[in-house]
């Protein structure tokens, strides 16, 4: 008789334990937990491949808010969780010891007859009390090895479930691939959905709204527009309901330029309201227009000043009387209707934009400047916008009317005549007048010596006077000024006059030219003599001028008296 094959026993047990039973539970063991894992692995991939795709189909049939797809979503999740920790992790984790294998093995096979569990129970350590025989044991485990050499402890493992889930786990995700790739830009959205993105739902007409949610102005007519993809339908319908929760469904047009394109304006919006579009298979999403009142200005103060060189004081100006001086600063403090973010002013026919200061305190008010230019302006208008990002369309424009600084205006008194002839040493006798309405800053004497040449200045000492009218007389030393003159030139001159400001001018204003020819000695003194022969017979004619005027006067005298 063959002696069965043992492994030494540990310390204080007179038995040793039996390697046979021991290798057929270890593979027992692993067989059941193999099985247990496969199992469970085939089980996870079928159920989350079946919820997946009911979640997709539920979505794509009924459309199924953000929410309800959330919820979907945490209850695939609870489902993949609870089979990875009972149907995978556990088996690694709680693995069944050797004696509940032993009554598994006995269960599956009477004819052990509870030897199999007494044989690894005895064997032990301690096992065997103290006066007990070992003999008996000893013929136990021998009994048992024979009935366990012959039979294959890991057959009583059921494999039926693990390969028919097995079988699920491969064809199912076969079938879900090639459902996938043959509807991959559907399925593709789908999924993303599943996974709680907010792209629309796939259809044959896809529906794309630019501009979904809005606030618009209270009054304001609202447009409407959905552009479509995919399939074009030839109508369509857009479903509006009011915050009082009055509905109507008005139809869409098309646009006959691009048929993509569909519009609906709705008129003079008053309250809020929500819509969704409706075209062939497709459905937008639900968006939401609130309709707010637009900021206004509700009281405004100007005070205009001066630029410094008028020494005018700051006045305040009403808005129907905006007769600004070009080179003014005109300070606003407006109060508006509603708390603003931003505002700013915009100066009417030169388009230019000035950032307004909105109060930290008070949003309601704005305070701001600008510089009146000197052409260009035709008035000013103050844009806003508001706290909910709503913007003042059509505000009132404020009409100012530019007033130009005036340029100096400047006559020659003296000489009277337009051309004088005066000699190379001689000294020229000038009379001017000149006025501006604020200050004059600089005269000079301008000339020139021929038409091409350069004019020259000389100029005058106002003795530190900024007079606004001037009347003066000047010697205008003809040799200190212009040397080489030869007998026969003429010499162009005028006065110059320019004034102080020094914002949008300086204001340069100029008196009529006027001629001056070098002639010799001889010929100014015959113009002299026929300057006198002039003067000499202007006054003869008046002498007979008054004559001629008493005779007449003696006549009509006497024919009223009667004489």
């Amino acid at each position: 008789m063959n002696q069965p094959a043992t492994v030494q026993a540990p310390s204080g047990s007179s038995v040793p334990a039996s390697a046979l039973l021991q290798e057929r539970i270890d593979a027992l063991r692993r067989r059941q937990m193999t099985v247990a894992v496969m199992t469970g692995l085939a089980a996870l991939v079928v159920v989350s491949l079946e919820l997946l795709t009911l979640a997709m189909f539920l979505d794509w049939w009924l459309e199924l808010p953000w929410a309800v797809r959330l919820v979907s979503l945490v209850g695939q999740v609870g489902v993949f969780t609870w089979i990875l920790l009972r149907m995978i992790l556990s088996p690694l984790v709680r693995q069944p010891d050797d004696d509940g294998l032993a009554l598994m093995v006995e269960k599956a096979r009477p004819e052990f007859r509870s030897r199999l569990i007494a044989a690894l129970q005895l064997t032990r350590p301690h096992a065997i009390p103290p006066g007990a025989s070992s003999a008996l044991v000893t013929a136990l485990v021998e009994e048992t090895e024979r009935l366990a050499r012959p039979t294959d402890f890991r057959t009583i493992v059921s494999t039926g479930r693990m390969k028919k889930l097995g079988v699920l786990a491969v064809v199912i995700p076969l079938f879900a691939l090639a459902s996938f790739t043959r509807t991959r830009e559907t399925s593709i959205e789908l999924l993303k959905r599943v996974f709680l993105s907010n792209v629309p739902v796939p259809r044959k007409t896809r529906i794309v709204v630019a501009e979904g949610d809005r606030i618009v102005g209270r009054g304001d007519t609202v447009r409407l527009e959905a552009l479509v993809e995919g399939v074009v339908p030839s109508r369509g319908k857009v479903w509006v309901q009011y915050r009082s929760r009055r509905a109507q469904e008005f139809p869409l047009e098309q646009n006959r330029e691009n048929v993509r394109q569909f519009l609906r304006s709705l008129e003079n919006v008053q309250d809020n309201f929500s819509y969704r579009f409706y075209l062939g298979d497709g459905v937008s999403p639900t968006f939401n227009v609130k309709a707010i009142p637009r900021p206004t200005v509700s009281t405004i103060e100007c005070l205009q000043e001066f630029p410094a060189y008028t020494g005018l004081k700051t006045a305040s100006r009403s808005l129907g009387d905006l007769a600004l001086l070009a080179g003014s600063v005109l300070k606003i403090k407006a109060t508006a209707t509603k708390e603003l973010q931003s505002a700013q002013v915009r100066l009417v026919g030169v388009e230019s934009n000035l950032a307004l200061r909105v109060s930290e305190t008070n949003k309601h008010e704005l305070t701001g400047q600008f510089t009146v230019p000197a052409k260009g302006m035709s008035g000013f208008q103050i844009q806003m916008l508001d706290t909910e990002r709503m913007d003042s369309r059509d505000s009132a424009v404020y009409r100012v009317d530019v007033l130009p600084d005036k340029v100096p205006q400047v006559r020659l008194t003296y000489p009277d005549r337009k051309e004088e002839l005066l000699t190379r040493a001689a000294t020229m006798l000038l009379g001017f007048d000149a006025s501006d309405d604020f200050e004059i800053a600089k005269v000079r004497l301008k000339f020139k010596t021929g038409a091409d040449a350069a004019p020259e200045s000389v100029e005058m000492d106002l003795q530190e006077q900024n007079p606004k009218r001037l009347r003066r007389r000047y010697e205008w030393k003809l040799a200190d000024y212009i040397s080489g003159l030869s007998e026969g030139s003429a010499i162009e001159y005028w006065i110059e006059v320019e004034d102080n400001n020094n914002v949008t001018g300086p204001g340069i204003g100029a008196s009529d030219h006027q001629l001056i020819k070098v002639v010799s000695e001889a010929e100014k003194r015959a113009d002299l003599l026929n300057r006198a022969g002039d003067y000499l017979g202007s006054i003869t004619d008046v002498v007979n001028d008054q004559e001629k005027l008493n005779k007449n006067l003696g006549l009509i005298i006497k024919a009223k008296s009667g004489f």
